[in-house]
């Protein structure tokens, strides 16, 4: 692939994850599962962004779907649930 094909996957990902992140996650949220797939980076992306606008709930916890996406949680500053 190449690279200017991969930034504009890396782009629309972007912009899908700020999208489905916006039209789900308010402050109402007090629970949040977040998956493994390859835009959930931007998902992370996107509600520390939120964090910082206190736009999420103060205690927000995320399910994580894996050890990647915990690590992910948690280097993002996120409250991660711990299912184990």
């Amino acid at each position: 692939m190449s690279s200017s094909l991969e930034s504009l996957v890396e782009q629309s990902k972007r912009r899908a994850a700020f999208a489905a992140v916006d039209k789900h996650v308010d402050s109402s949220v007090r629970v949040l599962g977040i998956g493994s797939g390859s835009t959930v980076v931007y998902a992370a992306e996107r509600l520390v962004e939120l964090k910082k606008q206190n736009k999420l709930h103060p205690q927000l916890v995320c399910v994580p779907t894996s050890f990647q996406s915990k690590q992910l949680i948690v280097e993002a500053g996120l409250i991660a649930a711990d299912l184990d």
